[in-house]
């Protein structure tokens, strides 16, 4: 299954945006993805591919669509391998994206998309359907994403379709500020938690300060060095699981470097501009807006907020919404990629619930239409 590929318009370029679109119009769902460091579209494609096959078969033969996906996904700018290698610095800023910039990327993204769904539809449809709209954000793209959320449900004009259910993928962010339901006790951060999280972060901000002010050359030999001395010390925070994934993609430095501008706008962000990240936060209501977070186990460190992860285990212990937490043994950062199938298991079984309960079962026949692809 190729995708059909879309360009949409971001900061200082009309064109520079990538979306890359499985599925066709009989689907109900509309899945929005939006990756981060350091991940153009190829790494969710597979995932895609999967999610826009429906997980039955009809009574005579014909395949339901009643779990079938329309799924896009799209990056932060310049993170896409191939259009950084053709066009580099003529088409993405040397300077990086902000994050409020990436939301209205993103709202870009999810415009073309249901575009895309709605042109779909023919003159035999006696009316136009009703999707359930689900993003799905990993990484960076949560923090941009969860913007785009909350606009969406706060500012009446942002963008006219607000998200109905979301899933994020191993990062995870803080409460909303006018959250009032009762919040646990959580233990705090350990310090070598907080030097694992201060060393990475400043490797690849300081590294993409230097590419960005003085060279590329001496950028990547910062972070190479930064990188050296962050595994002598034992200070990553990803395991083999994802070192070794991350190594066969085999990304070209230079990029891997500018692709860090997320961390130099996230330290300028937490000591000048706060507000800046003010609306990257979980939906107010979570009973309208339901999460599903799923992270990897095995890696040094998580990067979810622990008190969100309180609130969203609470909220499925006590049935209080759909909210729900799926740890991933045996996977990483990436666990889409190293547990595909548990993954969209629970992905599919989190759409589902905010139409009908249906039985689990019908995903055993997804590997006989996977043939088909």
């Amino acid at each position: 299954m190729e995708p059909k590929i879309l360009r949409y318009p971001i900061p200082g370029n009309r064109h520079g945006g990538l979306l890359h679109i499985y599925g066709d119009r009989n689907s109900s769902n509309i899945v929005l993805y939006c990756g981060g460091y350091p991940d153009g579209v190829e790494p969710f494609a597979p995932l895609a591919r999967r999610l826009a096959v429906a997980s039955g078969s009809g009574s005579g033969g014909d395949i339901e669509e009643e779990d079938s996906c329309f799924v896009g996904i799209t990056c932060w700018p310049g993170f896409d391998y191939e259009s950084f290698r053709r066009d580099k610095f003529r088409s993405f800023r040397r300077e990086g994206y902000g994050f409020e910039e990436v939301a209205g990327c993103i709202r870009e993204a999810a415009t073309r998309l249901f575009a895309e769904y709605d042109g779909k539809l023919t003159e035999r449809d006696e009316e136009p359907k009703d999707p359930q709209f689900t993003t799905i954000f990993h990484d960076f793209g949560v923090v941009s994403g969860m913007m785009f959320v909350n606009r969406s449900i706060e500012e009446k004009f942002f963008f006219e379709r607000k998200p109905d259910r979301v899933v994020l993928l191993d990062v995870l962010v803080g409460p909303h500020p006018k959250f009032d339901r009762p919040k646990g006790r959580v233990a705090p951060y350990t310090s070598r938690e907080n030097l694992v999280y201060l060393a990475y972060r400043g490797r690849n901000a300081y590294s993409f300060a230097v590419s960005r002010w003085i060279s590329e050359t001496f950028g990547f030999i910062v972070y190479w060095i930064l990188s050296s001395l962050i595994g002598m010390l034992g200070l990553e925070p990803t395991r083999r699981i994802d070192n070794v994934l991350l190594a066969e993609r085999r990304m070209d430095p230079y990029h891997m470097v500018y692709a860090s501008y997320p961390y130099y706008n996230l330290f300028h962000a937490m000591m000048y501009d706060r507000r800046a990240l003010a609306q990257a936060t979980l939906p107010l209501d979570l009973t309208q807006t339901p999460i599903l977070y799923i992270y990897g186990a095995d890696k040094n460190v998580n990067f979810h907020d622990r008190r969100s992860l309180e609130i969203l285990e609470r909220e499925e212990m006590e049935g209080r919404s759909e909210c729900r937490v799926v740890r991933v043994d045996g996977a990483g950062h990436w666990m889409y990629c190293q547990k595909p199938d548990m993954c969209e298991r629970e992905i599919r079984k989190f759409l589902r619930s905010g139409k009908h309960a249906a039985g689990d079962e019908t995903l055993d026949r997804i590997d006989n239409l996977r043939s088909k692809l």
